[in-house]
């Protein structure tokens, strides 16, 4: 991609997202606290706006469950961002477009490259990092369906409401307190 690399442009051309705005996304349902979700969920940080797909952490947590779920959160977002950051730089699989594969194959291509991340920690274990790994780029033409057009549009909507995004952070937070809280 061109230009700034940042979360947000990354995401205004997020094939994940436009998939799940064109209606074409796996189903995901499930529950939390009473409150029926239909769309998976992401863990972000304060960058990425209030959608109902996004999680993100509580600044400035006031009271107990509140600062265990923010920092429950921020520990869990930062080992998986650092996970796949490092499976990017080494295996460029990780970083093209996967929208070609089903879930089988994807499943396939990330046990193999953990698999091979750790094979090669093993073997460099007490060597010293002599290594770059350059990250390489691919220029992707999105598809256009004009006749889905409205059927985006109302996903699209789910996607960013507002209210949704907090019932779940609220939910999220009673539901962590209620399992791991003190």
């Amino acid at each position: 991609m061109p230009g700034s690399h940042n979360d947000l442009n990354v995401l205004q051309r997020s094939h994940l997202f436009a998939r799940l705005a064109a209606g074409d996304a796996l189903p995901v349902n499930f529950e939390v606290n009473g409150h029926p979700y239909t769309t998976g969920y992401y863990l972000a940080d304060g960058i990425y706006p209030s959608w109902s797909t996004f999680v993100k952490t509580i600044r400035n947590p006031q009271g107990n469950k509140r600062a265990h779920f923010a920092q429950v959160q921020e520990a869990t977002r930062n080992d998986v961002e650092r996970a796949f950051g490092v499976l990017q730089s080494r295996f460029a699989i990780v970083r093209g477009p996967a929208r070609f594969w089903d879930k089988k194959t994807l499943w396939r291509i990330m046990t193999a490259c953990v698999i091979m991340h750790n094979m090669i920690i093993e073997d460099e274990r007490g060597q010293p990092e002599d290594f770059n790994y350059e990250h390489v780029g691919t220029t992707v033409t999105p598809e256009k369906d004009e006749d889905r057009i409205k059927r985006f549009l109302e996903v699209r909507r789910k996607i960013e409401d507002r209210d949704t995004h907090d019932q779940l952070r609220d939910d999220l937070v009673e539901h962590l307190w209620q399992r791991h809280g003190q």
